[in-house]
């Protein structure tokens, strides 16, 4: 099999393969590239507003699994999860927990912050086979 990703176009038919080849694996540093990428265009000069933060947040999810989806990574499920909150002096833990295969799942975050917000993105990358 070639060894470059394969593209939007390619057809995908039931290999029953239950492991992922190593060129084909989510590449942490890759995802994270691309999230630093959205996240700096988007929030630059972002200014919390509660009253848009949701929205800010699933707009910034989805662009953010499209651009990750570019990357042709085959078989794996890309899942985003994006959290807004307003700067005030505070400290704040974001978690996630799921149950996964640590051989060939894997994930990549990012923090943002400015003087009014701050964000933080983790997208996951599952492999479905």
């Amino acid at each position: 099999m070639d060894s470059k990703r394969h593209t939007e176009t390619d057809r995908w038919e039931p290999t029953y393969r239950t492991k992922v080849q190593e060129h084909e694996r989510f590449i942490p540093s890759e995802v994270e590239e691309k999230i630093k990428e959205v996240m700096n265009a988007k929030l630059a000069k972002a200014q919390y507003d509660p009253a848009t933060a949701p929205q800010l947040s699933r707009d910034l999810a989805t662009q953010i699994r499209d651009e990750v989806k570019k990357l042709n990574i085959p078989r794996y499920k890309i899942i985003v999860q994006a959290v807004i909150g307003q700067v005030q002096g505070q400290g704040a833990y974001v978690t996630s927990r799921c149950l996964w295969d640590t051989e060939t799942d894997n994930y990549a975050s990012y923090s943002f912050k400015n003087t009014s917000l701050f964000c933080v993105v983790m997208a996951f990358g599952l492999y479905t086979e």
